[in-house]
């Protein structure tokens, strides 16, 4: 698998690329305005040497002559780097003075051309004229190899790849130290990480942090919340499993070793009786616990919500306590309407079955419970009433925290039921609430939830 890149080294590639092609273009464009203007220098003084000569143009006895002595002419040829040669026409291309090797070129379109040719195997840079001696028209060609333009050529070329080159590297290396500068805040965020210990989950602090890396570090809060919440769900969750299952357990041990040392099968009876009963209570306990670690908002975080009907949900939950309503001559009745919302099936079921499952075991035998849904008030419902003892005003909300029961209570329950209702409401956006019976008497438990299909 490929490795990721360095944001440094990211920025770095993402800039040197324009960058060099920038200094391509300076390099291109530092070239022209450096070496035009010294090639014109030099085209110039090709120029003034045949205006030089166009003045040693005389004519005698009908014909045009050069009157250019011996040591003018060596002195127009003398050139350091290049050789110099010249040539005058007539209008007809008759030769009347110069460098044989020259052909003759007439310019029609103006009086003074440049152009590039080989001449006897060089390239040279030539200037044609036209001129007139006495109203006959001449053209005077001087031309001159091209040492001086090749070596001209060389050193701007040089000078400016160079400088562009310098100033590259130190865009290069201002842009470095920049991005050193301006992700500092990143690194100081990475060190505040680092040294860190595993269980401190704190917020990361926002002052320091760039706008663009704020998303980030807000992200990380997040997940670091999520954390915390989730490692304190555990540990309360262990702390209660622990706390919870201590005590039936240990009656459980304590009944066996007491069976194991009965010696009359009746009384061996009664004490496996009590040990079934302890080992219900214990499985009980442990599958509310159970339920409760998976409604824990942390556990729950990020499952898709779906469509459902809380109708639905509930005529599933008649066939598994119908059974046990018959058992103790409870009235288990339905009065069921749609009540659509979104939400999560298996956790809808688990707080239909806790509340269905609470008001049977406090309710006494040939009572009455009845389970409804519906919309009301913008809201989809489902609630449970029964005709048991009830709660009184004081601990209607104390009834929805964990282990906590009605003090003088009957039944075998372990105060999980309502807690776990109580979470699952909260997951799903809802309130829960218990309330007295119709007739004053018993209990309503009801939990409201927006109705919301999308």
């Amino acid at each position: 698998m490929k490795s990721p890149r360095g944001i440094h080294r990211r920025l770095l590639q993402w800039i040197l690329a324009p960058l060099l092609l920038l200094s391509l273009l300076g390099v291109y464009s530092d070239f022209r305005l450096a070496y035009r203007p010294a090639v014109d220098a030099y085209d110039l003084a090709l120029s003034d040497t045949a205006l030089a000569l166009s003045a040693t143009l005389k004519r005698a006895d009908g014909r045009i002559e050069m009157q250019l002595s011996g040591q003018a002419e060596a002195l127009l040829r003398v050139d350091r780097v290049d050789r110099i040669f010249f040539a005058v026409f007539d209008e007809s291309g008759e030769r009347i003075a110069g460098d044989e090797i020259l052909p003759w070129t007439p310019n029609a379109d103006s009086n003074l051309e440049y152009r590039d040719l080989q001449v006897d195997g060089r390239h040279v840079r030539l200037a044609t004229m036209r001129a007139s001696v006495d109203g006959a028209p001449v053209w005077i060609e001087v031309a001159e190899t091209t040492g001086k333009r090749l070596s001209l050529l060389r050193r701007v070329v040089l000078m400016t790849a160079l400088a562009n080159l310098a100033q590259l590297v130190a865009m290069l290396a201002i842009v470095a130290i920049g991005m050193k500068i301006g992700l500092a805040p990143l690194d100081r965020i990475r060190e505040v990480v680092e040294r860190r210990s595993p269980r401190d989950l704190r917020p990361l602090p926002l002052d320091d942090a760039p706008e663009e890396a704020r998303p980030l570090v807000l992200a990380l809060n997040r997940q670091f919340a999520l954390l915390d919440e989730s490692l304190s769900s555990r540990d309360r969750f262990l702390a209660d499993a622990a706390h919870q299952l201590r005590t039936p357990l240990a009656a459980l041990q304590t009944q066996l070793e007491l069976a194991m040392q009965e010696s009359d099968p009746a009384a061996r009876q009664t004490r496996y009786r009590q040990m079934a009963e302890g080992t219900a209570r214990a499985s009980h306990l442990a599958h509310q616990l159970l339920a409760l670690a998976r409604v824990e908002p942390s556990a729950a975080q990020g499952a898709p919500d779906a469509p459902l009907d809380l109708c639905a949900i509930a005529e599933k939950i008649a066939s598994t306590h119908l059974d046990a309503a018959i058992a103790r001559e409870i009235d288990l009745g339905f009065a069921l309407a749609p009540a659509p919302m979104l939400g999560i099936a298996w956790q809808l079921r688990e707080l239909a079955a806790n509340l269905v499952d609470n008001a049977l075991i406090y309710t006494p035998q040939g009572g009455v419970v009845t389970v409804r849904t519906g919309t009301r008030d913008g809201q989809s419902f489902l609630e449970v009433e029964d005709n048991g003892p009830g709660i009184p005003p004081t601990l209607r909300e104390q009834v929805f925290d964990r282990f906590f029961r009605v003090p003088g209570s009957a039944g075998n329950g372990c105060g999980l039921g309502l807690a776990i209702a109580r979470e699952i409401t909260l997951r799903h956006q809802g309130e829960i609430s218990a309330r007295p019976g119709r007739d004053g008497a018993g209990t309503i438990v009801r939990a409201a939830f927006p109705m919301r299909m999308q």
